[in-house]
């Protein structure tokens, strides 16, 4: 298919703000996606730090670890204010078993290979988290009154609203790539017409100088460039056509002689 010079000029021009539209809009993504992830982690950390040291304060008083008073309590009134995205709030000890949990079916079971490995990976983190297969954990240490790790407490929460949340800043991303896009598809149309103006009038007026045909281009008239141009086009025709007519020539000596001696 044949494209005039603005078209391809124009074609060109939004498949370049096509590709850089894309990868802003790829970014963009990427990072709110990882803004919300951070976002959520910190929250829900700073609501484990807070039963943290509602818990540490007791350990200050010389309590045990597997008998501190209000724990449940407080982790499922934690679970009932937050029903949209908490699934469940544990603390264990430092083997890995339950202490306490916002779901008392669970108190005396050992948590995940993975849970204890993230909480054990790096002490000098106060804040661990793991991803699984339906939800987000992210987790705080719990420390004793002199420092000591004596346990940790994890909280599940959904990934389904922070899904939902990123699908539909997409969306929104897409909208914008895709009104941006139609914005410079017209404005790169038009500075395409406006940009190629003097280069398709010098060019249709080279043609008419070199054609001499009014059919041609009935509107264009050979500027002084167009005109010098022609002549030395027709010049370098004319030398072509009188070496080929001579190298004709040339070859048809030969013959003649040899028609002649016989």
């Amino acid at each position: 298919m044949h494209l005039n010079l603005p078209t391809r000029v124009a074609v060109n021009i939004f498949l370049i703000l096509t590709l850089a539209v894309s990868l802003t809009g790829l970014m963009n993504h990427y990072k709110y996606r990882k803004f919300l992830s951070d976002l959520l982690r910190d929250r829900h950390a700073l609501v484990l730090q807070d039963i943290a040291h509602t818990i540490e304060s007791s350990l200050s008083l010389g309590l045990a670890v597997n008998a501190l008073p209000g724990v449940e309590v407080k982790l499922q009134e934690t679970v009932e204010d937050h029903p949209e995205d908490v699934l469940s709030i544990e603390m264990f000890d430092d083997k890995g078993t339950v202490l306490y949990s916002s779901d008392e079916s669970l108190r005396g079971d050992l948590v995940s290979v993975e849970w204890a490995d993230a909480w054990n990976a790096d002490a000098s983190e106060p804040v661990w988290n793991r991803a699984e297969f339906d939800a987000d954990v992210v987790g705080v240490r719990v420390h004793d009154s002199i420092g000591l790790a004596v346990g940790s407490l994890a909280l599940r929460y959904s990934r389904a609203g922070f899904e939902n949340d990123v699908r539909a800043m997409a969306l929104r991303i897409v909208g914008l790539c895709g009104a941006v896009l139609l914005g410079f598809a017209v404005f790169g149309t038009v500075l395409a017409v406006l940009f190629t103006r003097k280069l398709r009038q010098r060019l249709q007026s080279m043609r008419a100088a070199i054609e001499a045909s009014a059919d041609a281009a009935p509107d264009v008239e050979p500027d002084p460039t167009s005109a010098h141009f022609a002549e030395t086009a027709a010049a370098a025709r004319r030398a072509v056509s009188d070496a080929a007519d001579e190298i004709r020539r040339i070859e048809a000596e030969p013959q003649a002689d040899a028609g002649g001696g016989r």
